[in-house]
């Protein structure tokens, strides 16, 4: 009796330990297939979203301009996915965004020397720069940046006396030496080969005490979400700390700008006082512009 008992607890004892043992297998065995079909499925993923960034960047590039409805029934997913994709493109410089999509990066014109990109849309350009220049009135120090609008500013500043005029660009500097005797300052920063000027964020200390009456400033791109876009981040970085200090921020933008958000912005929409634009702009961009309190100039 006393071994069938010693039996009977040995037996119990085991079933116990080996209740045990096999819940701890079965859990590892579980908790291992888990994990490898759960990175399986990340690698997928990020495989999936790879593939998704190359093929929306070859349709923008091959049609050009695409909406992010198009974008959202070409790969059947939400609207907040097309345009996570699309802000990761933008943010590698392979597209331009766009209000409701992305249009291809006009890599031809980034990439041309200042001088050939000056003459382009030549006229236009100068139509702006001379409303540009009646806003300035005599003794005012303002600032020209250096786009190939807003150099085209001070030939129509002669009449005006006793300027200071703050600028990054030779350019510009150049001609006001030549031609006027207003008082020039020039950005310090590094020197842009293709922009011929200075580009990086002036020191703020040395700039605290500065009154800038105006700042004329040039872009790459302009909606009310993003207000006043560009594509270097060597001009984003100056024209920021000038917006910071300017009364009044004037955007000289052409009408092929409008709708365009470029790689970072520079200045909010209720940073932005005054556009000129040519008489390309649409109405809506228009009554969106002055509902945000931004005079808008159309020449």
């Amino acid at each position: 009796m006393y071994k069938l008992s010693l039996f009977v607890h040995f037996f119990f004892f085991l079933s116990i330990n080996f209740y045990v043992f096999f819940h701890l297998l079965l859990k590892f065995v579980i908790d291992f297939l888990f994990l490898t079909l759960y990175n399986g499925h990340m690698e997928d993923g990020r495989v999936f979203i790879e593939e998704r960034l190359e093929e929306i960047h070859r349709l923008v590039s091959e049609r050009k301009r695409i909406t992010v409805k198009e974008l959202c029934n070409y790969f059947g997913v939400s609207v907040v996915t097309i345009r996570n994709d699309l802000n990761e493109l933008t943010r590698q410089g392979k597209i331009t965004r766009t209000h409701g999509g992305a249009i291809a990066v006009d890599d031809t014109q980034s990439s041309l020397p200042f001088s050939t990109r000056r003459k382009s849309h030549y006229e236009s350009k100068r139509v702006i720069a001379r409303a540009a220049a009646e806003l300035v009135n005599s003794g005012e120090v303002i600032f020209i940046d250096g786009g190939t609008t807003a150099v085209e500013i001070p030939i129509f500043l002669r009449e005006r006396h006793d300027i200071t005029i703050i600028t990054p660009s030779i350019e510009v500097a150049h001609w006001l030496l030549s031609n006027t005797t207003f008082n020039i300052y020039m950005l310090n920063g590094f020197l842009h080969r293709k922009s011929f000027g200075t580009i990086g964020a002036p020191y703020e200390g040395f700039m605290s005490e500065w009154n800038i009456a105006k700042a004329f400033c040039g872009a790459a791109g302009l909606t009310i979400q993003e207000g006043l876009t560009d594509r270097h981040l060597g001009f984003v970085e100056q024209k920021r700390v000038i917006v910071k200090k300017a009364q009044t921020v004037v955007g000289i933008v052409d009408s092929t700008k409008l709708g365009i958000v470029s790689l970072s912005s520079f200045a909010s929409a209720d940073e932005i006082d005054v556009i000129i634009t040519n008489r390309g702009i649409s109405r809506e961009m228009e009554t969106s512009l002055e509902e945000n309190d931004i005079r808008v100039i159309t020449v």
